[in-house]
């Protein structure tokens, strides 16, 4: 009865949340609600040995997806309308058999369309792996992370479990043979793996907000810009300069102008490769963010998705470097997703991005920090958290960070 009586409850709540839901116009903080509204319904309902094999499936349609995506299995089906699975085995050169075995995870979970038998039509679901550049980042962790994840078993019975925190003996640098080299020292040896992962993270970080959680727009009025020769913002290794373009524009927007000087550091390389007029009036200075920087007593320090590259110790001489530049009333914004303390569950509109994102660092080397553990690294450099800006759309945030006092 307690079990049946939940069950109305959690259905009658489901009811209630989908009638205000607005279908065209929700967010995607409401759609999560939804969902773990659904979910809360099914985890009722699901008994604990399907959930088990529920991973198995997961996994099954991982791997079809994959396959079927380097086979241009995804391209070869028409937009509109149906292909036969003896048109497409023709048309991608693959054994009858074999692409209807791949294809019956998919279709059986909504992935493609089963019109009739053996015939295939796009879902909205199909279609994204066509349309969105996420399949770029997609491919990327299926490819490069994921095997080396399946391992973590074999390598944490080779390992002592302390190695995973050191990026040169993490577990992608051991599944690729190449212990004593961090993630990006290895992919700088394969040119190909490494362009298809500036693609993937540029495709990424673009699909991850930099405005709507901190204020840029109030700045101006917050700060002394008596000094124009103090520097207002520096963006450290900010690549191609996309989120500081889109910090001046939103200030600009706001009626201010003539905000001071605008500074992009990353590699020499990075920067080489911007073109002239790209960046109008921003300053392209090389740095490697291991040394002192060399940008002193700046308004704001900017560093977005940078940290979560590192583990606790590089992260630190990081931060460390940018303190000794800052001046007392000088602010860091540190651009990145906080995991919650306690995992959120049930009716809280829970986004998984920031847990499978971890999972992927801790097999590279790296690391998504919580806010207990993004104050430790901040006072060990020297800085306190002033406040944590969220944004309403996921786990992405922007940490306002000054000098210890």
């Amino acid at each position: 009865m307690v079990i049946k009586s939940k069950l109305v409850r959690d259905a009658e709540s489901l009811l209630e949340a989908a009638k205000v839901y607005d279908v065209e116009g929700a967010d995607k903080r409401s759609r999560l609600d939804l969902i773990a509204r659904l979910d809360a319904l099914r985890e009722g309902l699901e008994d604990p040995v399907e959930k088990m094999f529920s991973q198995i499936t997961n996994y099954s349609q991982t791997a079809a997806v994959n396959t079927l995506l380097q086979l241009k299995v995804f391209h070869s089906i028409p937009r509109e309308g149906s292909i036969t699975a003896k048109e497409l085995a023709v048309i991608v050169n693959v054994d009858l058999e074999v692409l209807t075995r791949l294809m019956r995870i998919l279709t059986a979970t909504n992935i493609f369309r089963s019109v009739a038998e053996d015939t295939y039509a796009h879902t909205k679901f199909s279609l994204v792996y066509i349309d969105d550049v996420a399949t770029d980042f997609f491919t990327l962790c299926v490819d490069e992370v994921a095997p080396a994840a399946h391992r973590l078993p074999e390598y944490m019975s080779t390992h002592d479990s302390a190695g995973i925190l050191n990026p040169r003996t993490s577990p992608f640098a051991w599944h690729n043979d190449r212990e004593g080299k961090n993630f990006y020292e290895c992919l700088l040896e394969w040119p190909e793996r490494l362009q298809r992962f500036n693609i993937a993270m540029t495709t990424q970080e673009a699909a991850l907000p930099v405005l709507g959680m901190f204020p840029f727009a109030t700045l101006p009025a917050s700060i002394d810009t008596s000094d124009p020769e103090r520097a207002f913002i520096v963006d450290v290794a900010g690549g191609r300069g996309q989120s500081l373009l889109q910090i001046t524009r939103e200030i600009e927007e706001s009626g201010v102008t003539g905000i001071g000087r605008a500074i992009l550091e990353d590699r020499e390389r990075v920067l080489d490769a911007i073109p002239a007029d790209a960046l109008p009036g921003v300053e392209k200075v090389p740095i490697d963010f291991f040394t002192p920087q060399p940008i002193k007593n700046a308004h704001v320090y900017y560093l977005r998705r940078i940290m979560h590259n590192w583990q606790d110790r590089e992260a630190i001489v990081i931060l460390s470097h940018i303190a000794e530049a800052m001046a007392p009333d000088s602010r860091l914004l540190i651009g990145e997703m906080v995991v919650p303390e306690v995992p959120k569950t049930g009716y809280e509109g829970l986004d998984m991005t920031v847990y499978w994102m971890d999972m992927c660092m801790l097999v590279i080397g790296g690391k998504e920090r919580s806010e207990k553990e993004f104050k430790a690294i901040l006072d060990s450099a020297g800085l306190r958290l002033v406040k944590i800006w969220w944004s309403q759309l996921g786990s992405q945030t922007v940490l306002e960070c000054q000098l210890k006092e």
